[in-house]
């Protein structure tokens, strides 16, 4: 059973177009996605700023935290699988938003705030409809 409890959540980013692009190769570059161990939600966490991530969701398939820092509110995924995640986000698209995505995780903020987590947590951006 895959769990897409985060779904309405990407809705509050944006109600944009459902096609889907990434955007590479501008001012956030596009590190290689499968390079490393993947990070767990705490890991990243840490990585971002937050220092107290709240879990939302532990499942086997995917564990899910809100984190709320003086940058902004933004949710992190990790997954138990690259396969796992790939489903998800592919789901999650459909309700639009901005994503920052990475090695088994991704980051749902605003384009804005995805673009300084990045620096932090590398990934690329997917943006659905820009």
């Amino acid at each position: 059973m895959t769990v897409f409890l985060a779904l309405p959540l990407a809705m509050a980013c944006s109600s944009e177009g459902r096609s889907h692009k990434s955007v590479q190769g501008h001012a956030l570059g596009a590190p290689t996605l499968g390079a490393g161990s993947p990070l767990s939600v705490e890991q990243l966490a840490a990585k971002s700023g937050c220092g107290s991530p709240n879990v939302q969701i532990d499942a086997d398939e995917l564990r899910q935290a809100i984190c709320q820092t003086p940058r902004g509110r933004y949710i992190i995924t990790s997954f138990a699988t690259e396969k796992g995640k790939r489903d998800w986000l592919d789901d999650a698209q459909s309700y639009g938003g901005a994503y920052l995505v990475g090695n088994r995780w991704v980051v749902i903020a605003s384009p804005d705030l995805l673009s300084s987590l990045h620096g932090q947590l590398g990934g690329q951006m997917e943006m659905p409809g820009h």
